[in-house]
């Protein structure tokens, strides 16, 4: 097979690999996103702090347990493909990255990326995926709220084309970018770190670890730790979304919130999506790294990932 043909063959295997993993933690931890977004809309509402119990009980009480999957289209049709261009697009800039840093440094055989070049990678990849899928952001975050009660898919892209024209679908792209590209950053900073110390410490004791276990480590680890750290973006982020005429840019919104709601309220909804983003990029980079090892071993030959 030509350089040319395996280069292709790889691109496909990250972006199936990608879509796969993308898909199923979607499905599975829309709950989450969906409770996370009425419990940051609870001020604009003028219905206090509102917990997450009882978002939680509003939503089934009113629309059922299968309320709490609404919005599941849109996220899967942003989510999947965001998942997907994400992880072929660090796949890319880590190949470019690695071959960068062998000629700056002088070493051929150099297999690992500096950390500094794993923040940006992971950061760079986050943007412009998440750019890129902007306006299906948009639709997922209003479909998820109750102040907007949309009946289909093209009714709510007429009316945010209506309310905003193409600017609408765009609407919350700095603090998304914000949040996105130190969040991924920060993840692959910390992924690769966590599981150099898992491998070298279980080496150090002789102890054997599944592949799968030192992902789904790794993942949750690095997840949790930089959600926390871009929660206030994240909120503001949603904010724009949602009320666009009262939340008109980052360092407004930003005053408003701090104004009306403290230094508290940029943490609303700061459980769900530490729990949701910990498992999410777990189960995703397990998935995602799976998929290669076994498209690997099926044509027997080494996967076009870098290992950590």
């Amino acid at each position: 097979m030509s350089p040319e043909a395996k280069a292709k063959g790889g691109s496909i295997v990250h972006l199936g690999a990608g879509a796969l993993s993308g898909m199923t933690s979607c499905v599975l931890l829309q709950p989450f996103d969906l409770l996370k977004t009425r419990v940051q809309q609870s001020h604009m509402q003028g219905t206090g702090r509102g917990s997450v119990l009882q978002v939680l009980r509003t939503v089934v009480q009113s629309e059922g347990v299968r309320g709490l999957w609404r919005g599941t289209i849109p996220t899967l049709l942003r989510n999947a493909p965001g998942t997907s261009l994400y992880f072929y697009f660090l796949n890319h800039t880590k190949t470019l990255s690695l071959t960068a840093e062998r000629r700056i440094l002088g070493d051929a055989q150099r297999s690992k990326l500096s950390a500094a070049s794993n923040m940006l990678v992971g950061a760079s990849s986050r943007a412009l995926a998440g750019f890129l899928l902007m306006p299906g952001t948009v639709l997922k975050v209003q479909y998820e709220s109750s102040l907007y009660r949309y009946k289909g898919m093209m009714p709510a892209v007429m009316e945010i084309w209506r309310s905003g024209g193409f600017r609408g679908f765009f609407v919350g792209a700095v603090p998304t970018a914000i949040r996105d590209a130190p969040y991924a950053g920060l993840y692959m900073l910390l992924y690769e770190s966590v599981k150099s110390y898992e491998r070298a410490f279980a080496e150090g004791r002789g102890i054997s670890l599944r592949e799968t276990t030192v992902t789904m480590v790794a993942g949750v680890s690095a997840g949790l730790t930089a959600s926390y750290l871009t929660q206030p973006f994240d909120l503001v982020k949603t904010r724009m979304q949602l009320r666009p005429r009262e939340y008109t840019s980052v360092a407004q919104s930003f005053v408003k919130i701090f104004r009306e709601e403290t230094i508290l309220g940029f943490f609303r909804g700061i459980s769900l999506r530490v729990l949701r983003k910990g498992i999410q990029a777990s189960l995703v980079f397990t998935l995602y790294e799976w998929v290669l090892r076994t498209n690997a071993a099926k044509n027997s030959a080494p996967s076009t990932a870098l290992k950590a």
